[in-house]
């Protein structure tokens, strides 16, 4: 679709509240650009007051959007940087790369709690749930993720989003208990 009109300079516009996707920050700005059509305002671009970077809004649609899911603290640099790339994978609906992922942070996790790197990734399972990494009931879920990545490797159908987001959330979940609270707790 061709964008017509004119860009106008930065000025004061109607503040929009959205979650920046360079920050993932909540802001609501009241600076940027639009453009117009005749009467009608319909592009705009905001700057974030926080990290200071463009997003554009058509209409309601946000690019780029915002990451999906939550930040969690205390993560090692490696881990912390594969969980963010699920996160936007999750954000660009690429919902087959997400899971793929997804399987990769598991393996990470199993790594750095102790596994031996190189290992099949059934060890790495059975490393999590021997020592006590993943939740009691936890086994069927990193399952899920092993079956998943099976799936979105060998076979023609991609992931679908309800699936993704079932193994993303368990995810964070699994990071936090790992991660997040033996962090703050050691902070206290």
């Amino acid at each position: 679709m061709e964008l017509n009109g004119q860009w106008n300079a930065a000025d004061s516009m109607d503040p929009r509240k959205y979650q920046c996707a360079h920050c993932d920050v909540l802001v609501g700005p009241d600076t940027g650009y639009f453009c117009n059509e005749s009467l009608y305002e319909w592009a705009y671009i905001y700057i974030c007051p926080n990290c200071n970077r463009p997003t554009y809004f058509e209409f309601d649609n946000q690019i780029p959007s915002p990451r999906y899911g939550n930040e969690v603290e205390y993560l090692p640099e490696e881990i912390e940087k594969v969980y963010k790339e699920i996160r936007d994978c999750m954000s660009h609906q690429l919902f087959t790369a997400a899971v793929l992922l997804a399987r990769k942070l598991l393996m990470n996790i199993a790594v750095d709690s102790g596994a031996k790197e190189g290992d099949n990734f059934v060890s790495y399972v059975n490393f999590l749930e021997d020592e006590g990494i993943i939740p009691k009931n936890g086994r069927d879920w990193v399952d899920a993720i092993r079956q998943a990545g099976n799936i979105a490797t060998h076979k023609i159908p991609s992931i679908d989003k309800e699936l993704a987001e079932k193994i993303v959330t368990f995810l964070e979940i699994l990071l936090r208990i790992k991660y997040e609270m033996p962090g703050r707790m050691a902070k206290n």
